[in-house]
């Protein structure tokens, strides 16, 4: 099955004519506005208030503690029962590293505690913004894919939390991003396949000539970035793994249909055959070694002990594996997407009497429950059109949701967090296909308006729950009317069925 055909987005016609008359479009419609505008509006989200709740909440007490702990501060400062770190058998260090770097800069206080999980979430919608960028090749676009990232409420509430998943979420976007720049670059120096006179398809034929090789050299630097990119992922949860896994299939799978355009035979096997070194060398060497570079500390503290690396590494596998507890608020993943579990990280009622304050780990409905529709979209886009863009937002979404039904550990709605871009992209790209239909003699674009209503219900229903994203003290009739869901506090679990 062929991954991908090449599809292009004329941007003038996102252009009014009077811009098409000049260089370029007007100031207020280049990329480095629009998208810088909406990364602003992200990060301002992101830190408002970042220090409520000042208690720790959900996993911090982990997380924010042995950050404090790596940031050199005693451990009873650190609120720690023993100097041992709690989390070293559990998940690799660059996590961790990262949040002891803004307990470091900013102290043992909540916002030295969430400060980096700020950066890196206001980072992921930059990083969404660019690579529906190029994907779409369109600021419009690329600009919506930001802006319903920057209001998708479990990327939100991750982003305002000390734990480890956005993370990872940052480090996938990034990686699939240069992956993407990889394959772009790639084509630019892929000449176009000659369509022949018959006449000189008969010459080729009777003089057997070749196909022209397209061009495969091995050094290839945004191939290189997605490897150290995908590397920081695993190094933060191995479920960063899945990922880098999607990356392979995608990189070899492009690289077949680049050999089968340009006409040869056995287009895998060439793929395979040209490619396999640099691929190797860049998307599995490469991210071994940020891995191990990752416990640069821990070398550091215990000496070049490999065989140590090795037990502490079986530890991990252990944890992981084994993990099977009872949790108020743990569920399982064919839920996830129906959010019919959310996680409660923080709740307060009755200070004063009558009002309530939560934090609540939930997606957003618009995107969780539009993607039911948008993925499989996708999916059928990819499989009769070839679209490349519909198989890389497909891929990215099915190896990072499907692998954790095969699991049976303890599991959480908030694993979901790598996997939220992919949901944004996926309606994003269903969004500019109804977009672009077009109807009757006039070729009007009828469907425009739902879409612009689409965009804007997503954000109302972030503005709707913010109160409960953000631990903001409120009425008790209120915080009730934002419980639509399952586990909303320690005290409300109402579909036991999940």
């Amino acid at each position: 099955m062929e991954i991908e055909t090449r599809a292009h987005v004329d941007d003038t016609l996102l252009i009014p004519r009077r811009a098409q008359r000049h260089e370029g479009p007007p100031w207020y419609a280049r990329a480095v506005v629009v998208i810088g505008a909406v990364t602003a509006l992200a990060a301002g989200l992101r830190f408002y208030h970042l220090s409520q709740p000042r208690d720790y909440i959900f996993d911090e007490v982990y997380y924010a503690k042995d950050g404090c702990f790596d940031a050199g501060i005693p451990f009873r400062q650190c609120d720690l029962d023993n100097p041992g770190e709690q989390t070293v058998t559990v998940h690799p260090p660059v996590g961790r590293e990262l949040i002891a770097a803004g307990i470091g800069v900013y102290g043992n206080r909540p916002f030295g505690w969430r400060v980096t999980a700020a950066v890196f979430g206001t980072l992921s919608v930059l990083l969404v913004s660019l690579l529906a960028l190029r994907l779409f090749g369109s600021v419009l676009w690329g600009a919506v894919a930001g802006l319903l990232l920057a209001t998708e409420s479990l990327n939100f509430v991750q982003s305002r939390t000390s734990m480890l998943d956005i993370f990872v979420a940052t480090f996938v976007l990034a990686g699939f991003l240069f992956l993407v720049l990889d394959r772009q670059w790639m084509e630019r120096r892929t000449p176009e396949t000659e369509v022949l006179s018959p006449s000189d398809a008969a010459d080729a034929a009777l003089f057997d000539l070749p196909a022209d090789r397209p061009p495969s050299p091995i050094f290839r630097p945004w191939r290189l970035t997605a490897g150290i990119a995908f590397g920081a992922a695993v190094a933060t949860k191995w479920s960063g793994g899945a990922a880098l896994a999607g990356a392979l299939v995608l990189a070899l799978a492009w690289e077949r249909t680049r050999r089968k355009r340009s006409g040869l035979g056995r287009p895998l096997w060439e793929a395979f055959r040209s490619e396999a070194f640099g691929i190797f060398l860049f998307l599995i060497l490469v991210p071994i070694m940020v891995y191990v570079a990752s416990y640069a500390r821990w070398f550091t503290l215990n000496g070049f002990d490999l065989q140590g690396l090795w037990r502490l590494q079986g530890s991990m596998a252990s944890f992981s594996l084994q993990l099977s507890a009872e949790h108020p608020y743990a569920s399982r993943p064919w839920t996830w997407i129906l959010m019919a579990r959310p996680v409660a990280y923080y709740y307060k009622a009755g200070t004063p009497a009558g009002t309530a304050a939560e934090v609540l780990g939930m997606g957003s409905p618009a995107i969780f429950w539009g993607s039911l529709l948008a993925i499989p979209f996708a999916f059928l886009w990819w499989i009769r059109r070839r679209d490349w863009r519909a198989g890389l937002i497909v891929v990215g979404f099915a190896v990072q949701y499907f692998p954790w039904f095969a699991t049976g550990r303890t599991s959480f709605l908030f694993y979901m967090t790598p996997i939220t871009p992919f949901l944004v992209l996926a309606v994003v790209y269903a969004l500019e296909r109804l977009a672009d239909v077009r109807v009757g003699l006039s070729r009007a674009r009828v469907l425009a308006p739902l879409v612009v209503v689409a965009v804007l219900l997503a954000v109302g229903v972030f503005g709707f729950f913010f109160p409960v994203l953000t631990g903001r003290t409120i009425s008790s009739e209120a915080w009730q009317a934002r419980m639509w869901f399952g586990c909303a506090a320690e005290t409300t679990c109402l579909f036991n069925w999940v």
